[in-house]
């Protein structure tokens, strides 16, 4: 079994390792699978020990399309996009790798330490968050997901984006503040082996159906007593408008292990919304580890109500996704790559395509944020 990396200062009680050949750890401390091999510890301790990743101001982790232009060489590109979507259109250099095969394809078929990010594309960008969190959490420590998706690659995708933007639940929110429920009990979720239990539960979580990971706006007004709902939001936008008995739960802060997570329900199915799905569905990928039974919605808020955002929060809202959409090249057909040399075990040293367009530069605030 590969060692295990984590970005933080391990306490005292806990033995500094080495760094393994395949996973990043850079400014980062090491434990070898020995270091906790008969401590029976909960994944909720273990992973509030080893960093708390889910609170750091990083996450979500992304990246932009932009950021990938500027800095190709610096990338190793994993569309996990099914294989007839990778066909129709991908960026040049990106492995098609489908999610059940990916943790084999990092640990065989490339060297991820030989790049400075890893960048998960998939034709939304929620799910990649999703994927590029819970290899976080497995020591991956340089993994981001494209926000929005391929979308924001070619505008070719756009309807990717906008087939999920809607204000139809826009007139059926609340502004009525719900209290945390009562402390009670975490998932009994633990092990004497908690490194091999962590690679099992990350492996079985990137591979489940996409059903259990997202849930649909209808649903969920459809059916409100079945959910809890959690507005991963900031005090402002929950009391202007939320889900009717969403509960609010402060960003990076009100869902420590030491704090208020163990108030969340074990016994029904959670629901985490943001501004646009990303920061949520990185909470939803903790969660999961962690054994809630928790979802999110495909662009959070802006899924049931996008045109109530621009009221009072427009940064947060996207009315047509093709604000988001740049035009940088594609490259059709299996081929991953159009360097005729080009070599499966590629390096960070490969130089970039020539960009064929004039990018325009990503700034930070612009539409679309995740909290």
């Amino acid at each position: 079994m590969k060692l295990k990396y984590f970005s933080i200062l391990f306490i005292t009680a806990f033995i500094l390792g080495s760094c393994a050949k395949h996973k990043p750890c850079s400014n980062s401390i090491a434990s070898s699978d020995s270091t906790f091999k008969g401590q029976k510890i909960s994944m909720a301790e273990f992973l509030y020990r080893t960093g708390d990743i889910i609170d750091t101001k990083q996450c979500p982790f992304i990246v932009h399309a932009q950021d990938i232009l500027y800095d190709k060489q610096d990338f190793l590109l994993i569309d996990i996009r099914d294989s007839a979507e990778y066909v129709k259109g991908h960026i040049d250099g990106a492995y098609n790798v489908q999610r059940q095969n990916l943790l084999t394809f990092l640990n065989d078929s490339v060297n991820p330490a030989a790049y400075k990010k890893i960048a998960i594309i998939d034709d939304n960008g929620p799910l990649s968050e999703y994927i590029a969190t819970l290899l976080r959490f497995d020591g991956y420590n340089n993994v981001y997901a494209l926000k929005f998706g391929i979308a924001t690659w070619n505008s070719k995708f756009v309807g990717n984006i906008n087939k999920y933007l809607s204000n139809k639940y826009g007139n059926k929110l609340d502004n009525t503040p719900v209290e945390k429920p009562q402390h009670g009990q975490i998932p009994d979720i633990s092990s004497d082996n908690i490194l091999q239990l962590l690679d099992s539960r990350v492996a079985e979580l990137i591979a489940e159906p996409i059903e259990n990971i997202f849930v649909s706006p209808d649903e969920v007004f459809a059916n409100p007593d079945k959910y809890f709902t959690l507005a991963y939001w900031s005090e402002e936008k929950y009391s202007h408008a939320h889900i009717p008995g969403s509960v609010r739960y402060q960003t990076r802060y009100d869902l420590r292990y030491d704090r208020d997570l163990n108030t969340l329900p074990t016994d029904k199915k959670i629901v985490v919304y943001c501004n646009t799905g990303h920061h949520a569905i990185a909470l939803v990928a903790y969660l999961r580890l962690l054994g809630y039974d928790a979802s999110s919605f495909m662009y959070g808020a802006n899924s049931f109500m996008n045109g109530k955002l621009r009221e009072f929060a427009p940064g947060a809202a996207i009315l047509d996704g093709k604000v988001l959409c740049q035009n940088y090249p594609l490259l059709t057909g299996t081929e991953r790559t159009s360097k005729k040399t080009a070599s499966t075990t590629a390096t960070a040293n490969t130089p970039p395509p020539t960009p064929v367009v004039v990018p325009q530069k990503h700034t930070e605030g612009s539409v679309g944020g995740c909290e």
